[in-house]
């Protein structure tokens, strides 16, 4: 029976060894999973503590940060006053064309209408004297320098200052007039303007002497009609009241030309300016005694983005639109421009020729006008305060971030800035820092 038992019990060792381990394995592999749970929820837990907060956390988040001050240096300079304001850009006097006749040629036989043949301007262009502009039943309109108007067709025999201002013309143009009295259009004046259209690549014209009366010219601005004479058998050489314009200098701007070539003549064929353009400004009342001769004013179109520079060359009186009030007549539609309201018109002058692309546009006119006779203590007018008791006062700050107040008068004001003056026993400087804003 004893050996029977111990064989009983060694067969039995085997088993009760692997049921043993298996055991151990299962609590270890327990500890391991109870470790790693713990393990992430620690790690949960510590996460989610980042997203809650408890009131206090919350209110001292959301807290407003400690007021800091905006500060700005005081200054010493001269302080200046910068205006803005419109203008417009004008042609000043112009002088238009209008043929109302064509003028005999030897060429053929006078036309039936009046038709544009030739158009050879541009509007804003220049043109220069004796050079054809439009042409109209193959006749040139052109340009000669003078300051009194063409007022009759004008040939051999006639006298005036008319005549002298044409004969100065063609000098002018390296035609010589031979030995013609100055105010008598002669043979030497007719053999001038003879050799002035042939340059221009026409024929002159002519009296009409084939019935053996004098020819009707064209009808004068005071509606009289001029007559074209004959000496001899040689035709009398005529200068057109139609084709002939004179303006006071040259090259001249064309500042229109409203017809084609086949249009009829039905009014103006082309108009030039008299003079350069005019600027004209239209300065707020109130700011009058701001601007004086002689101030640089910077010009901008923002139409075209031109700029140029002019000086201030009047300053008007007071205009109020639709009370009568005389302005030149330049101004054109002034009342338009300033906006209805009252103005005082500034006259700007370029100090050369003013820019083409400037011509007819409305424009931005800046100018500077110092308000101080030298360089005074300045601070920037946010800086001033006025306290309960009338007291005008600044506040300065200091580099080590101390502040003081100190107690000024202030004066002149100009472009954000005011000048000001510490009072008795106060310290301002340039250079020293003063609140603005918070």
């Amino acid at each position: 029976m004893k050996r029977s038992e111990e064989h009983t019990r060694g067969t039995a060792d085997g088993p009760d060894d692997v049921i043993t381990g298996s055991r151990l394995d299962r609590r270890r592999r327990s500890t391991v999973v109870a470790a790693c749970c713990a393990a992430v929820l620690s790690a949960s837990g510590m996460f989610a503590a980042q997203w809650v907060q408890s009131p206090a956390e919350a209110a001292a988040r959301t807290r407003a940060p400690s007021p800091s001050v905006i500060t700005a240096p005081v200054v010493r300079q001269v302080l200046r006053n910068t205006l803005v304001f419109r203008g417009t850009f004008s042609d000043g006097r112009t002088i238009s064309v209008t043929p109302t006749s064509v003028a005999t040629s030897l060429r053929g036989s006078q036309p039936a209408v009046l038709l544009v043949t030739g158009v050879f301007a541009q509007a804003g262009r220049r043109v220069e004297a004796a050079r054809p502009l439009v042409e109209y039943d193959e006749r040139p309109v052109f340009a000669l320098p003078g300051t009194l108007p063409m007022y009759r067709d004008l040939t051999v025999g006639d006298q005036g200052k008319d005549v002298a201002q044409l004969q100065k013309a063609l000098r002018s143009l390296g035609r010589a007039t031979g030995g013609d009295p100055s105010g008598t259009f002669g043979s030497g004046t007719a053999a001038a303007v003879r050799r002035m259209y042939a340059a221009m690549g026409y024929a002159a014209p002519v009296a009409d002497t084939a019935t053996g009366k004098e020819q009707p010219g064209t009808t004068a601005q005071d509606g009289s009609s001029a007559v074209h004479r004959s000496t001899g058998s040689q035709p009398a050489v005529v200068l057109p009241f139609s084709e002939a314009v004179f303006v006071p200098s040259l090259p001249a701007r064309v500042v229109s030309v409203p017809v084609h070539v086949g249009d009829t003549v039905k009014g103006p064929v082309i108009t030039l300016a008299r003079g350069e353009m005019t600027l004209t400004g239209f300065l707020d009342p109130s700011e009058r005694r701001l601007v004086g001769a002689g101030m640089k004013a910077d010009i901008l179109s923002e139409a075209t983005g031109a700029r140029a520079m002019g000086t201030v060359d009047s300053v008007g009186a007071v205009v109020t639109p639709g009370s009568g009030d005389d302005r030149p007549a330049s101004d054109g539609d002034a009342d338009t421009a300033a906006g209805g309201s009252a103005y005082v018109p500034v006259r700007i002058k370029s100090s050369g020729r003013w820019d083409e692309k400037l011509a007819g546009q409305d424009v931005r006119i800046t100018i500077t006008a110092a308000a101080t006779s030298g360089p005074v203590t300045a601070v920037p007018e946010a800086a001033v305060s006025a306290g309960a008791d009338a007291r005008t006062t600044v506040t300065v700050v200091t580099a080590a971030g101390a502040r003081r107040v100190v107690a000024v008068t202030t004066g002149v004001s100009a472009d954000g800035m005011v000048q000001v003056t510490p009072a008795h026993g106060h310290a301002l400087q340039a250079g020293d820092r003063v609140v603005v804003g918070k």
